[in-house]
């Protein structure tokens, strides 16, 4: 059975799906979609785009899982190209629609994470056993593909957590390079940089993620990494492929490993 590192020197956490449970409140995939259907709907309407008009809530979500790029930019990207309204899959961070869309979905969003966003089960709980055992208060960080404020609004909402994750050790999609989103290691690189550590920890530090594109980053990164299945189960290929170093179903199955 495969273990936590002996000694845990910091954790970096993604946020959406790994702490924030995006499902509860979404019939297909996750309040993003909720949000971002919404978004490319009233574009659609909008210019009169019949391809884009007819996209449902179950090609929508498959356009996030399929997206090169693990970001909103990603996902609308890959939904324009399957409604033939761009004719190549890598991304143009300047193309106007796309720019709307992404706009229209980030303005929508505040409501909808307010409404139906909440926490994934006993991750508060979690993050505060897991820095009182190994003492690193101070060594936890947030690599995440979701804008800043987004993030601010979850952590808002749940005051225990922020206290381990100041702003200074929050990276965000604001603080990524276009094209160093996750898969790439870039993320977890500079969320690892917030830490303080020497590189010769990293295997050290344990990175907490749901999706396949981002246990790629932070093995990338040379971390540790726990994937819990909140999305992807545990025979899914995608995150087999990925080969997270330890697979879990719950925190407090976590919890339990730690004791």
């Amino acid at each position: 059975m495969m273990k936590f590192p002996q000694k845990v020197k910091g954790a970096i956490f993604d946020v959406d799906d790994t702490m924030l449970d995006n499902q509860a409140g979404a019939k297909i995939g996750t309040i993003h979609e909720v949000s971002r259907l919404k978004a490319i709907h009233e574009v659609a309407k909008k210019y009169n785009l019949p391809t884009l008009a007819a996209v449902t809530e179950e090609e929508n979500a498959v356009a996030f899982r399929n997206a090169l790029t693990h970001s909103v930019d990603g996902a609308v990207w890959e939904t324009l190209y399957v409604s033939r309204l761009v004719d190549t899959r890598e991304l143009d961070p300047n193309h106007e629609l796309l720019r709307e869309i992404v706009v229209l979905k980030n303005e929508l969003h505040i409501d909808t994470l307010r409404t139906l966003g909440q926490e994934v089960s006993n991750a508060s709980m979690f993050v505060g056993s897991l820095a009182a055992i190994f003492d690193i208060e101070d060594k936890m960080a947030i690599a995440s593909s979701a804008i800043r404020r987004d993030i601010n609004i979850f952590l808002d909402e749940l005051t225990e957590l922020r206290a381990y994750f100041p702003d200074e050790r929050v990276i965000s999609l604001e603080d990524i390079p276009h094209n160093f989103g996750k898969p790439h290691p870039e993320p977890f690189n500079r969320a690892y940089a917030t830490l303080g550590l020497p590189d010769s920890d990293r295997a050290s530090v344990v990175a907490f993620e749901d999706d396949p594109r981002g246990v790629i980053s932070a093995k990338k990164a040379g971390l540790f990494v726990c994937a819990i299945t909140t999305r992807f189960k545990r025979d899914d290929e995608q995150l087999l492929a990925a080969q997270p170093d330890l697979i879990i179903d719950s925190y407090q199955e976590a919890l339990e490993l730690l004791k």
